[in-house]
């Protein structure tokens, strides 16, 4: 396994991913079980130790990891061959299959709008009735896009490569959800736990924007290392953000949770998304495609030069 992780495009990013997860996803869980968050609302109920350590931990990591990814930015290439990938397929079809049920939470949440002042047009609950109602829209139409990958890498028949507009879609999805997040009357600086999901969801629209640009070959040009840079980041919020609240729900403890930071099985997948993604499909690029633009740059040279001549 430490091989696996060593050997990909990525290397040494891939194991300060890993470390900070290790370190972190005990830390986040404990703060749960020994009483540092307020059962309900997610408040610090004091500055304790461990909240500098987490904060420490994310911060050295993403500055870590975004670093060896800008270094590394004309090292590396992202591989859209045509082959079976079992291990992305799977996990695409996890992505789609939360994104449907994202779809469906969507559904349960605009039944609960019906209000005295829904029907008034300066309500916000209106406003977040259309969101939540394009959401859901959207959520759909991300999850065709992972269906078509799913199939796509288990029969090695497309990477998904010719559908550019559909690859544009899970940024969308990610815009909207940070968009319901923002709308809610509750402080995100304040509580740990929604801040995180913002961070999550910021970092997931970079890594969607990228992997949309590489995947369909447009302007992907040294865009590459953005796939792992933004990419890890953002699976490490989103373990950090579904992982205790699973553990918590198993132990019967889910009262202790922030009270609109529900389960969201999507979370989890894009995270196992992103990580097969970084591992299979992150490589190094070959000396001969590195050298391809330089030749170019070189005929073109020569060309302007007859030219003026």
């Amino acid at each position: 396994m430490k091989n696996k992780i060593l050997n990909s495009g990525f290397g040494i990013g891939n194991l300060i991913f890993l470390a900070a997860l290790i370190l972190a996803l005990p830390l986040r869980i404990y703060q749960y079980v020994g009483e540092v968050l307020e059962p309900g609302t997610g408040f610090f109920t004091e500055n304790h130790w461990s909240i500098y350590l987490l904060y420490g931990i994310i911060i050295a990591s993403f500055i870590g990891i975004m670093l060896i990814g800008f270094m590394k930015r004309k090292e590396l290439d992202f591989n859209t061959e045509s082959k079976k990938n079992p291990v992305l397929g799977i996990c695409s079809g996890l992505v789609a299959a939360g994104m449907i049920i994202d779809a469906y939470s969507c559904l349960e949440v605009i039944g609960t709008f019906k209000t005295n002042n829904f029907y008034n047009d300066i309500s916000p609950e209106r406003t977040s009735y259309y969101v939540i109602l394009l959401q859901m829209a959207v959520s759909l139409i991300a999850a065709l896009f992972f269906v078509i990958l799913c199939i796509g890498y288990l029969t090695g028949k497309t990477s998904g490569t010719e559908y550019r507009i559909l690859s544009v879609i899970p940024v969308f999805w990610s815009i909207l959800r940070m968009v319901a997040r923002f709308m809610r009357t509750i402080s995100y600086v304040r509580v740990s736990e929604l801040l995180f999901e913002m961070l999550m969801l910021m970092l997931m629209i970079m890594f969607f924007m990228a992997f949309a640009q590489c995947n369909s070959r447009v302007n992907e040009k040294d865009c590459e290392w953005k796939i792992a840079a933004y990419g890890l980041p953002a699976a490490l919020m989103a373990l950090l953000c579904s992982v205790p609240r699973i553990i918590l729900s198993i132990l019967g403890s889910a009262d202790i949770i922030y009270s609109e930071s529900i389960i969201e099985f999507s979370d989890l997948a894009v995270a196992l998304f992103i990580i097969a993604a970084v591992l299979t499909k992150v490589t190094v690029r070959s000396p001969e495609a590195a050298t391809i633009p330089e030749e170019n740059e070189t005929v073109e040279a020569s060309a302007e030069e007859i030219t003026e001549e």
